[in-house]
C-alpha cells in the first residue's frame, strides 16, 4: 500500500480500501502480509478492518494469518474498542494454530487486548512434559 489514508481525509480513505479489497481479491500472499497490517495501522474504519482481519486470519498462508491477528492489537490501541464476539474466538484460535509464527503473533495481540481492552486469554501450554 502506497498511500497513507490518516493524512488525506475521506477520498484518501475510500482508495485505501478500494486498494485492500483489490489486494485481498488478488490473494497474493507477499502483498496481504504487509495488508494486513497496513489495515490495523491505517483504517480509521474500525469495523471495515477488523473484517478485514478477521477475514484475512483464515488464510492458508501462516504469515498473512499472523500479521492479521497482530493488526488487532493495533486496532485496539488505536479506536479501543474491538467486537469480542468476533474477535475473541479469532485469536483463540490463532493462540492453538499449528504455525509457531501464528501463536507468536497471537500472544502478542493477546497481550494489546489485554492493554487497552481488559481483554483475557486462556494461553495454551506451549511447553513440553519436562520442559522448564
Amino acid at each position: 500500500m502506497k498511500q497513507d489514508p490518516m493524512s488525506g481525509g475521506e477520498e484518501a480513505q475510500r482508495e485505501f480500501r478500494a486498494a485492500v479489497e483489490d489486494a485481498i481479491e488478488r490473494d497474493e500472499p507477499t502483498e496481504l502480509m504487509d495488508v494486513a497490517l497496513d489495515v490495523g495501522l491505517q483504517t480509521s474504519e474500525c469495523e471495515w478492518g477488523q473484517s478485514c482481519c478477521i477475514q484475512l486470519s483464515r488464510h492458508r498462508n501462516a504469515q498473512v494469518r499472523g500479521n492479521a491477528v497482530a493488526a488487532f492489537g493495533h486496532l485496539a490501541r488505536r479506536f479501543g474498542r474491538l467486537d469480542p464476539q468476533r474477535v475473541r474466538r479469532v485469536v483463540d484460535i490463532a493462540l492453538r494454530d499449528p504455525s509457531e509464527y501464528v501463536r507468536g503473533q497471537a500472544e502478542s495481540a493477546a497481550e494489546d487486548l489485554a492493554t487497552f481492552l481488559s481483554w483475557e486469554f486462556e494461553h495454551p501450554e506451549t511447553r513440553g512434559p519436562g520442559s522448564p
